[in-house]
């Protein structure tokens, strides 16, 4: 590299204007510049070409290990402005006081409710006014879930299943623990 870097510089001069004002003094004091130039850059050249990516992540953990970072720091600012949001926000409940529970009912005024037959008047939960209701109507949840009545029964293999008759005409497979079933399944 060295050899075709003076080479260069050499036919730079070459193809000068003869007739330019550049002195012959000043064109070799310009060439051994070059050639100084040249060393220099063939000189740095072979330190560069023979590092290796990791020499240079070598070189770039080391130096990270002398820095003395402390992460902490970063944030000191930031914990001191929470503290503070704190307090201010614990003096603003205290100068609030205990929230009041507000009756919704309050402000609202039921009417005269006159109960044909055997209903009654009855004060229901959540509600601000009352209902009509007859005591004598008892109703029972619609679902109840799964009480054997209808010949239903607890699984034997799985907890909260209850199993029901199959119509199966074909063969009856068993639930067992081995077979992951909880209840008989129809194979047809």
């Amino acid at each position: 590299p060295m050899y075709s870097a003076y080479m260069g510089a050499q036919a730079i001069l070459a193809q000068a204007d003869p007739c330019s004002a550049i002195s012959a003094d000043h064109a070799r004091t310009m060439q051994k510049g070059a050639v100084v130039l040249v060393l220099a850059f063939a000189l740095a050249a072979p330190a560069q070409a023979h590092r290796t990516p990791e020499a240079d992540v070598a070189d770039e953990v080391a130096e990270d290990r002398n820095q003395n970072i402390q992460i902490h720091d970063g944030f000191e600012h930031l914990e001191e402005k929470d503290a503070d949001d704190v307090k201010r926000s614990r003096s603003m409940l205290q100068l609030r006081g205990t929230p009041t529970i507000v009756d919704h009912c309050a402000s609202i005024t039921c009417g005269t409710l006159t109960c044909p037959g055997r209903f009654q008047a009855q004060k229901v939960k959540g509600h601000c006014c009352q209902y009509c209701v007859n005591p004598e109507i008892v109703l029972e949840p619609e679902v109840k879930g799964a009480t054997g009545e209808h010949g239903g029964k607890p699984s034997a293999t799985c907890q909260n299943v209850w199993c029901f008759p199959t119509l199966c005409s074909g063969t009856l497979t068993e639930a067992t623990t081995t077979n992951g079933l909880c209840c008989p399944k129809c194979e047809t």
